[in-house]
């Protein structure tokens, strides 16, 4: 299962008293990548969790539909690989080790996940520090370690979580590329508030523009 649309209809999300999206619908599409939009706390986050299936949403629905065939399913952490805020790498193993955790969490065999590993550090251009200890790559490097953790997986949704917010200019202009290279197999969602991250995407939705609660 790879083309996964993603359709959020008329969701709304409180937390106690607060409610943070009141009636949101978008269609996020395969193949692209779509850029969350919006500052902090207007809730980018609680939708890509709610894609994963942390969240469930307090009124409307969150859904995923094969291109292919038109089957519709729930959201499934079992679906979605993540690019969290910050790399998220352990700093004492090596970025080839860190990297094949993707594939290792699909089941894929030690030698197998190996391979898997290496032909994604070659794909964000980085075949060549596989060996080097984590903490010892620079931010943009270790970013790029954990976009090639996520093309690892194999997941048909890709989620990235402020995936920019510590890095310069020409760091964030590597990683949306790479982002695009990685929706060639995946949908890929990306919330941030980056204006060049947001510019590099294929298409922008404002959360704050789509819900009531804005």
């Amino acid at each position: 299962m790879r083309q996964l649309e993603v359709r959020f209809d008329s969701v709304s999300f409180a937390f106690g008293d607060r409610v943070v999206l009141d009636g949101f619908s978008a269609v996020l599409h395969p193949g692209q990548v779509g850029a969350l939009v919006g500052p902090s706390g207007s809730g980018k986050s609680t939708l890509l969790n709610a894609v994963s299936g942390f969240v469930a949403p307090s009124a409307g629905a969150v859904s995923l539909r094969r291109v292919d065939d038109g089957t519709v399913t729930g959201p499934s952490p079992e679906l979605v690989a993540w690019v969290p805020q910050g790399a998220n790498c352990l700093g004492a193993r090596s970025a080839l080790d860190n990297v094949m955790l993707g594939p290792l969490g699909d089941g894929q065999p030690l030698p197998a996940a190996r391979r898997t590993a290496h032909d994604a550090l070659d794909r964000v251009g980085l075949a060549d520090r596989a060996s080097s200890l984590a903490r010892t790559l620079s931010g943009g490097e270790l970013q790029r370690v954990s976009l090639a953790r996520a093309l690892a997986s194999s997941k048909p949704i890709i989620l990235a979580d402020e995936p920019t917010s510590s890095l310069d200019a020409a760091s964030t202009e590597v990683v949306a590329a790479l982002l695009h290279s990685l929706s060639v197999d995946a949908t890929v969602v990306v919330a941030t508030h980056d204006p060049l991250l947001i510019a590099a995407a294929s298409y922008a939705v404002d959360i704050r523009r789509r819900s009531r609660a804005a």
